[in-house]
């Protein structure tokens, strides 16, 4: 059956040059490689999640919608517990405060109990003052010194918990990592963001074809090469050029709709660079599925 068909096309193409159906090419006019591709943006589409771990977390705020441009740092959302981080902040910063009034108090009383402490020596040298006394100065000048020792280390320790706070509230927060359009959003206020993140971003001013390239055709592409693209439904041919020779050799994942197209055939990524009149006509095209002619 299957020779039959080959047979059956074959006639059927000798059939279609003869009549004068088939253009007909010159045995020296360069065909090129052909292939299946997909429009990408240069940047990727960059999947935004949260940093709250394994655990996840509900979303509070989002602030930009589908086809918003945002920039890079700019706040996309909030998530439940942004309130409840902020006011641990609030409450560090707050015993910050209160242990260095305590050690401003015993800074005064080590002052006082210095001095006292001093007098006291130069009476017991006269006899003036009991050796008891004057210990019980002693004991009170050094008690100051180590109390304000002891908070020091509690203010260190209240300034650490303070940057854990404010660390844990800088994962409430979801900023943009690049310039670019929200294209995408997988989550919504009152919901929990899942494994597709919150939402997907990426810079449409200049985009991509990604194209899979047959492993036995790499040898003839080269960085700079011209290519023609042809997006179905599109009258208008868009040019690219050759910018990147990816590494890896996989399957294809692009589906040729030949029902005799090999299916296991093993392709090479390679990105070309489209011209910028195509930006404005393919940038809500992405990742739509076009054929290209990369010229010899």
């Amino acid at each position: 059956m299957y020779f039959k068909l080959r047979y059956f096309q074959f006639y059927f193409f000798v059939g279609l040059l003869v009549f004068g159906q088939l253009p007909v090419f010159a045995a020296d006019q360069p065909m090129g490689i052909g292939a299946l591709g997909r429009i990408e943006p240069l940047s990727r589409v960059i999947r935004i999640s949260h940093d709250a771990g394994s655990d996840g977390a509900n979303l509070e705020q989002l602030f930009p919608q589908e086809g918003d441009q945002v920039n890079k740092g700019d706040v996309l959302a909030l998530s439940a517990d942004h309130t409840r981080r902020k006011a641990a902040i609030e409450v560090a910063q707050t015993q910050v405060k209160v242990l260095e009034a305590k050690v401003a108090v015993e800074r005064v009383a080590l002052n006082y109990n210095s001095k006292e402490y001093q007098r006291y020596q130069a009476l017991a040298k006269t006899a003036t003052a009991s050796a008891a006394t004057t210990d019980q100065k002693q004991f009170a000048f050094l008690q100051s010194q180590a109390t304000i020792a002891a908070l020091q280390a509690q203010i260190a320790n209240a300034r650490a918990e303070q940057k854990v706070a404010e660390e844990n509230l800088a994962k409430t927060v979801i900023k943009a990592p690049i310039s670019g359009t929200v294209i995408k959003i997988h989550a919504r206020p009152g919901e929990r963001v899942g494994d597709k993140g919150l939402l997907e971003m990426a810079d449409l001013t200049q985009l991509d074809v990604v194209a899979e390239v047959y492993e036995s055709d790499m040898p003839k592409v080269k960085v700079g090469q011209k290519a023609d693209i042809n997006v179905p439904g599109f009258t208008q041919t868009f040019a690219a050029q050759v910018r990147e020779l990816g590494f890896q050799v996989k399957k294809n994942d692009l589906n040729d709709t030949d029902p005799l197209a090999d299916r296991d055939n093993r392709i090479i990524e390679v990105r070309l660079t489209l011209e910028d009149k195509a930006v404005e006509a393919l940038q809500h095209q992405i990742y739509r599925q076009v054929h290209l002619r990369i010229m010899p």
